[in-house]
């Protein structure tokens, strides 16, 4: 199995797609480079009034890193225009009691994003153990959010990758790593909120204001951004330029709707 819509099928849907969220890694650039095409394909979805908006579970990064990473690649994107896992783990935070006491594992910038959402991000008595990519992760940070955790703070991450691709083969461990090993102290599973959870659809829903059915989703990966979309109905469309290879396709629980190599190939769709 390859996509579950035809050509004629999904070129229909797309005609009431007012967005793309559009996933970064795998799918817009590999580590440092863009793909070639990718210019290209964001030119013609503004020639055609289409809104879009990049997701990344990178929350390593701030805002403003992320921001400046694309426009150091020649992407031109407003901080508005990017959501990131840590992004979306602050929207969630905001709907729970108590929500501004917690302590943060992250790196310096992504800790500062926090702050100036009126985060205290190393309370006397945090009412939650918040897990992002940390980077300058100690063994002090680690010991200090499991004995947290095993009192009885609820623990949450950004994120459930297990690993980061920043090559064709190479990796490196991810915040589903990390909060594994937290795991393997406290026997306690944190809440992941970015892709593929509610919660990061949620985000983009918000940050957008758009109805699911006027938005779908590019990515490179089967089990965060085509489950995503298989598991909160929006439309999604697999490309072949990262993570994913055709042959691992049927292999996947996660069915794209529809299949392209690269997201130059979706403007041929949008086509009349």
């Amino acid at each position: 199995m390859q996509a579950k819509l035809t050509e004629m099928q999904v070129r229909e849907r797309l005609k009431d797609i007012k967005a793309f969220v559009i996933d970064q890694d795998g799918t817009t650039y590999l580590e440092n480079q863009t793909f070639p095409w990718t210019t290209d394909f964001l030119k013609g979805l503004e020639q055609r009034g289409i809104r879009y908006l990049f997701l990344s579970n990178n929350s390593s990064k701030s805002r403003a890193e992320h921001c400046r990473k694309l426009a150091e690649s020649g992407i031109h994107a407003s901080e508005e225009q990017i959501l990131s896992s840590a992004d979306a783990t602050i929207e969630y935070l905001k709907t729970l009691p108590g929500h501004r006491d917690i302590y943060l594992l992250a790196t310096p910038c992504v800790e500062n994003d926090f702050r100036e959402q009126g985060f205290d991000t190393d309370a006397n008595k945090p009412n939650y153990v918040v897990l992002a990519y940390d980077l300058t992760l100690t063994f002090d940070k680690l010991d200090k959010a499991c004995r947290l955790v095993r009192k009885g703070v609820p623990f949450i991450a950004t994120h459930e990758d297990n690993n980061w691709m920043i090559g064709p083969d190479e990796h490196r461990p991810d915040v589903g790593a990390l909060a594994a090993a937290i795991t393997a102290s406290t026997r306690v599973k944190p809440k992941f909120v970015g892709k593929p959870n509610a919660e990061m659809v949620q985000a983009f829903l918000k940050r957008l204001q758009l109805p699911k059915e006027q938005i779908a989703i590019i990515g490179d990966r089967m089990n965060t951004d085509i489950r995503m979309g298989q598991e909160h109905g929006l439309l999604s469309l697999l490309v072949l330029s990262g993570k994913t290879k055709r042959e691992d396709i049927p292999e996947s629980p996660f069915q794209p709707d529809y299949v392209v190599d690269k997201t130059i190939d979706i403007l041929k769709l949008l086509e009349e």
